[in-house]
């Protein structure tokens, strides 16, 4: 049996519909999968900010025999976050509001309703090697965070016969087959995938009378960091939605966002819309001064920032 990642790609969408993937307060049920002992799954986990050093995986076989993957374990091959083709019908027709005739706009609806206004789609995969004894039938994995993510746990069918770790072959240009596990770095090069510690900049302020979030048409945010430890690098997970430009100096990083269409006022942007992520390795970062303006450049009160170590 071969690890099947596309199935992986396609799930993004589809899991968070079906199963109510919240982040921070339900896990997303994987989907039921069968392996051999010793084989390499994959398992959509829902939509959560993971990191390998909090995870603790527990196989329990058909017949109650536990195995039991501390942090850090190396049969836990990786933990990365999956996203949607910035130019799918789904991502389009949310943003842009307009209809391919497939009903695309009820996929962006429905996973609105159930991870709120936040447009940073993502669906987490965990790529797991099988313990090498398992006894056939209906095997449980449950999966732990010690950060607080709430995960539920995954059936994989055992299967009768034994099988090896994936070594994820690719084909190279002339059609010769690549070992990313082996010929690309080892086993970490899959980590590598993983996501950086980021910290997240989430915004708040007022609202109109209709309780909707004012968005200001740019808005300028101050930070300082700790000279010479790591290089500051801000992140916009929605390019399709807004623009951020950034520079530091070592010390002080200024970001600005601004619309991306020169519009301020659209459909789907809230406060959550503007967030964005800075990582690097930097440390020190501090809670950051905001100043904030509407389309006439005239300074807005009552918007603020706050920084979330993720």
């Amino acid at each position: 049996m071969k690890l099947n990642i596309t199935k992986s790609y396609l799930l993004l969408l589809l899991l968070p519909l079906a199963l109510g993937g919240l982040e921070g307060c339900v896990g997303t049920q994987t989907f039921t999968t069968a392996a051999r002992q010793g084989e390499t799954v994959s398992l959509a986990i829902g939509r959560h900010h993971l990191a390998r050093q909090n995870l603790t995986v527990t196989i329990k076989d058909s017949k109650g025999v536990k195995t039991v993957y501390a942090p850090n374990d190396v049969r836990v091959r990786g933990v990365i976050n999956l996203y949607p083709d910035p130019a799918s019908k789904a991502v389009v027709s949310d943003l842009a509001q307009t209809d391919f005739g497939d009903n695309e706009s009820v996929t962006g609806a429905n996973i609105s309703v159930l991870i709120g206004a936040d447009r940073d789609w993502w669906q987490t995969v965990m790529l797991l090697d099988m313990p090498a004894v398992l006894n056939t039938g209906i095997a449980q994995v449950s999966i732990e965070d010690s950060a607080g993510a709430s995960i539920l746990p995954a059936t994989i069918e055992i299967l009768p016969g034994t099988s090896s770790s994936n070594l994820f072959s690719v084909y190279n240009q002339l059609g010769a087959p690549l070992k990313i596990a082996t010929d690309f770095g080892g086993l970490n090069l899959v980590r590598t995938f993983e996501r950086a510690d980021v910290s997240t900049v989430m915004f708040n302020g007022l609202k109109d009378a209709n309780g909707k979030d004012i968005i200001p048409h740019s808005i300028q945010v101050e930070f300082t960091h700790t000279p010479g430890i790591g290089k500051a690098w801000v992140v916009n997970p929605k390019g399709d939605m807004k623009n951020v430009t950034w520079s530091d100096d070592g010390t002080k990083l200024i970001v600005m966002v601004t619309p991306n269409n020169g519009l301020t006022a659209r459909k789907n942007l809230t406060f959550i819309s503007q967030k964005f992520y800075i990582t690097g390795g930097i440390t020190g970062l501090s809670q950051p001064t905001v100043k904030a303006y509407d389309i006439n450049g005239t300074l807005m009160t009552g918007v603020t920032a706050t920084v979330t170590p993720q």
